[in-house]
């Protein structure tokens, strides 16, 4: 087995609780990973509760703006909204408080994560060895492209440039 730093191995970690969070099996996750076995995996979602997290994942921006959306036709047509004026006015100020390159990155990574789930259910989709690692390869070089992307826009956006 490949030897870490323990930042690599913390980044593993992360990447393969994200992909059990999104319901992806220890088999699945180890072929998308490419470089651990389902073994460490299953041990590593038993050491860090992998199944907490899973429970507990934040509501996405795009979830929390829907929702006002929502209340706010519920509103127009004479019904009790489901999030109060109140509390949309509070959501949106907060939201606001974001820089615009802040926004940017939240909705790119939103974006760059429904891709990667999309490419992740295309795999398991996938009806042969070869079109699941031609799929995989995709996913690998995207993310790969998109981890620098979104490393140089956070540096910007928390000026470390």
């Amino acid at each position: 087995m490949a030897q870490w730093t323990k930042a690599e191995r913390e980044r593993k970690i992360e990447h393969a609780k994200q992909l059990y969070c999104k319901g992806f099996d220890f088999e699945t996750i180890a072929d998308i990973m490419g470089d651990v076995k389902p073994v460490t995996i299953e041990r590593w979602a038993k050491d860090f509760d992998f199944e907490k997290s899973k429970r507990s994942q934040l509501i996405a921006l795009s979830e929390i703006r829907n929702s006002i959306l929502e209340s706010y036709a519920d509103m127009l047509d004479g019904k009790k909204p489901k999030v109060t004026p109140d509390a949309a006015a509070k959501y949106a100020t907060a939201f606001e408080k974001f820089s615009s390159k802040k926004q940017v990155l939240t909705y790119m990574y939103e974006a760059y994560e429904m891709l990667c789930e999309e490419l992740m259910t295309d795999i398991q989709k996938a009806e042969s060895r070869k079109q699941k690692e031609d799929i995989l390869d995709v996913l690998k070089y995207i993310r790969g492209l998109m981890e620098k992307v979104l490393t140089k826009l956070t540096n910007e956006v928390l000026g470390n440039e």
